[in-house]
């Protein structure tokens, strides 16, 4: 019986034979994952899944990955130190010739050391877009996954809720949002948790610090978690004490941006347009160019992965895909606010995996 991860690799090949590439070197850990079943991190140690366009898989690593390549199952090429990985990666690459595209989150040194030891009939590529057009449209599984993920993202941040008061610093509260997330998941967390008061909440990474949690203003807190390899990504600005009308009148407004790009996606429509919608709620009231960033990212084994929620990307929506929805209004030296839901699109419209409250009362906290 085929595995998922044989019938993946299927179809990175069937993509090869598109684009009229030869092969293609899949160094990521989450690609490696994604295609073989198993989690592969070698560091500075160049390694790579080497498919190429007639069928053919192999891994080329250092030998003391050997026992994790071994699970596998596929040919495997292992060097030793003072030995050249690189020519290794050619050798894989036998009796072909043309283009070979490599994932473009290989560092620079190790595509260097490919690009030395090729010989001249042969050119390297960007592989990224070829591996997204695999991973892009989550099959039943990983949204399964990703749906139990958005749900632990939900419980860590009501569980934070009943924690923030006025005063505490954001990096002691930060602290506490990692003492949750090691309670609800033994991945940890996806990425660095942004806490952002006041007028910090203004700068959309911001880093948690020793500021104090301020009251009257709003209070951002962006994070995620991860189960079974995949992500999750929520955003929800709380306010700390009664709201002032400025407050009011900017958190609704993103509110509303959020809940429009939830109902508009849709299958058949791109991306482009999904971003429209949602930056012409904020647009509409005056408070465009505070929005600064794009309306999404794809999530997935990467916290940030295809497809992109942002102007002039034409890519046509399909059931299957993931991604935020997360408008924000950030005002300099006053405040800022984000509402961001993970969301699936399905065969008619789009789903929410995330229920965490995020009505104004629901996110008002006593100071």
């Amino acid at each position: 019986m085929t595995s998922q991860f044989e019938q993946r690799r299927s179809r990175l090949i069937a993509q090869l034979a598109t684009a009229d590439v030869s092969a293609i070197a899949v160094t990521h850990p989450a690609c490696f994952y994604y295609f073989t079943g198993v989690w592969l991190e070698t560091g500075e140690r160049a390694g790579a899944l080497i498919v190429r366009k007639d069928g053919q898989c192999s891994v080329v690593a250092h030998e003391m990955f050997s026992m994790p390549v071994q699970e596998m199952g596929l040919k495997m090429r292992t060097w030793r130190d003072g030995e050249n990985p690189y020519a290794m990666v050619m050798a894989a690459l036998s009796g072909l010739q043309g283009q070979l595209a490599v994932d473009g989150t290989w560092q620079a040194r190790h595509l260097l050391g490919v690009q030395a030891a090729m010989a001249s009939q042969w050119t390297t590529v960007n592989g990224d877009p070829l591996i997204e057009a695999v991973r892009v449209c989550k099959d039943e599984a990983e949204l399964e996954l990703l749906s139990k993920a958005s749900e632990q993202a939900d419980e860590v941040v009501g569980k934070l809720k009943a924690q923030i008061r006025s005063g505490m610093t954001e990096a002691e509260l930060a602290r506490r949002l990692v003492q949750l997330w090691d309670e609800a998941s033994p991945e940890g967390m996806s990425f660095p948790p942004i806490i952002a008061s006041g007028k910090h909440g203004a700068e959309p990474h911001h880093e948690p610090g020793d500021a104090p949690i301020e009251a009257g203003t709003t209070l951002i807190v962006d994070t995620g978690g991860i189960y079974r390899h995949y992500c999750s990504d929520i955003t929800r600005t709380f306010v700390v004490g009664e709201p002032s009308a400025r407050v009011r009148e900017v958190y609704e407004l993103v509110l509303r941006a959020n809940e429009a790009g939830i109902r508009a996606a849709k299958p058949g429509m791109t991306l482009e347009e999904l971003d429209g919608i949602v930056r012409e709620v904020i647009a509409s009231a005056g408070y465009g160019p505070y929005f600064t960033h794009r309306t999404g990212h794809g999530v997935g084994l990467d916290i940030h992965e295809a497809p992109f929620v942002v102007g002039g990307n034409r890519q046509v929506l399909q059931p299957g895909m993931v991604m935020s929805i997360e408008p924000g209004i950030y005002l300099p030296g006053e405040f800022g606010v984000r509402i961001e839901d993970l969301i699936v699109i399905t065969e008619t419209g789009a789903k929410s995996l995330n229920r965490a409250p995020k009505q104004l009362a629901d996110v008002i906290v006593p100071a």
